[in-house]
């Protein structure tokens, strides 16, 4: 018996580390599995969210505490690193309710400090009047909301365009959402704002051989507002989004964004437009959904469904809600507003946006040059809505003053250009 007692020690022993390891193993598996020890990827998503809003927030109310002691560049640099905050992380806006909700609440509540500011007898934080897009509302439109409001008889939709397109039921639908439903103050102000800006446009689309009557795209991107800017960073009349703007030659910086300049950005829309009419051979329907989602997105729903009808891809759920609705929303529009009276509206006349330019010698603030101009800070930004901080670039810059200020603007500026008279 004594010859074998090392051999079950050690039999023993080898029983008592398997035994511990199990137990090892048994506690790290448990661990593993715990609440809260490995966070699954939906909650790790909603943690950074969480973090990403929390940081927002933290900027806005150092803004707004700012703002309320007059410290205005202050409260503008605060608001900038709010709305950055989000735009500059990884997590796509849209693809998260909460974030896309607490942006779109972000913003009209900072475009709010910005209208108070320009009213302010200094000029405020000297900062631009972002407005939320139409398009944010129409885009969360769902197939249930547009039956609710119903649909306007077919021989209602029927109009003549200067470009070939295929009705359908949602076109009527978009036609009753826009004249009996929550659309009409939309449709209103729009109609109102389009007079500044109508008659440019049409001569910068027939230049560039665009139907005239997509002009009325604006109404739904934007209602003719250059300040307005979407949750997905998109900007201007025409709501471009920074890449695709690089794409057609308009200059973002910390000074200037094109996005707002009104011909430059007009021209700009004018030949993306073109430009998708081609790769969609003459098609507006889907030349217009990919201005709206891209030109991939629409790729792959025509290789998906293996048609290159619109609205097989509409049907057939291929396309993304906000373009499923933008395509109808904007035929409908073009549909009103050639046949306004019959819809119950008024399309006030357009008048031709006129300005005089002068070249400023070195960077120039708007504030003090409104001064000597004897017009207001708001007037003179609203002629140059590109510039960002109200501020010329550094260096020589050409700047937009109104036509009747042509001796005073002499007197005002470092380096005068001759005087333009744009038609």
């Amino acid at each position: 018996m004594v010859v074998f007692k090392p051999a079950m020690n050690r039999i023993f022993n080898a029983v008592v580390i398997c035994f511990v390891a199990a137990c090892m193993a048994m506690n790290a598996a448990a661990l593993q599995g715990a609440p809260g020890s490995s966070p699954t990827p939906q909650e790790a998503k909603q943690s950074q969210v969480r973090q990403i809003i929390n940081t927002a927030e933290t900027h806005y109310q150092r803004g707004q505490k700012a703002y309320a002691g007059g410290q205005y560049d202050v409260a503008r640099r605060e608001f900038d690193e709010a709305v950055d905050t989000i735009l500059v992380e990884s997590i796509d806006v849209r693809s998260d309710d909460e974030l896309r909700v607490y942006y779109r609440e972000l913003i009209e509540k900072v475009n709010h400090y910005q209208i108070a500011a320009l009213e302010q007898k200094d000029g405020g934080f000297n900062e631009q009047r972002f407005e939320p897009s139409p398009l944010d509302r129409i885009a969360s439109l769902s197939d249930a909301d547009l039956e609710e409001v119903g649909a306007a008889d077919e021989e209602d939709s029927a109009a003549r365009f200067n470009f070939n397109f295929t009705s359908s039921m949602p076109v009527r639908q978009f036609i009753n959402y826009f004249t009996k439903g929550r659309g009409r103050a939309t449709m209103e102000a729009g109609l109102q704002r389009s007079v500044r800006f109508r008659e440019m446009a049409q001569r910068i689309f027939k230049k560039e051989g665009v139907p005239t009557d997509l002009v009325w795209l604006a109404q739904v991107e934007s209602g003719w507002n250059p300040y307005a800017y979407s949750w997905a960073a998109a900007k201007g009349i025409w709501q471009f989004i920074p890449s695709t703007a690089s794409r057609f030659g308009l200059t973002q910086n910390y000074w200037l964004d094109e996005r707002s300049d009104p011909e430059k950005s007009t021209t700009a829309a004018a030949h993306y437009l073109k430009y998708l009419s081609t790769r969609y051979h003459g098609d507006w329907s889907l030349a217009l959904a990919a201005y709206n989602t891209g030109e991939g997105n629409v790729d792959s729903a025509i290789a998906r469904s293996g048609s290159r009808d619109f609205w097989r891809l509409h049907r057939g759920g291929y396309l993304a809600q906000e373009t499923r609705n933008y395509v109808p929303a904007i035929l409908a529009v073009v549909t009103i507003a050639k046949t306004p009276k019959k819809y119950g509206f008024e399309v006030p006349p357009t008048y031709p946006y006129r300005y005089q330019t002068r070249l400023v010698a070195s960077q120039t603030d708007l504030r003090p040059l409104a001064k000597k101009l004897k017009i207001s800070y708001g007037s003179l930004l609203d002629l140059n809505p590109e510039l960002q901080h109200g501020v010329t670039p550094p260096g020589k810059h050409t700047i937009r003053i109104p036509a009747a200020l042509a001796t005073k603007s002499a007197e005002a500026t470092v380096e005068p250009s001759p005087v333009t008279n744009n038609p």
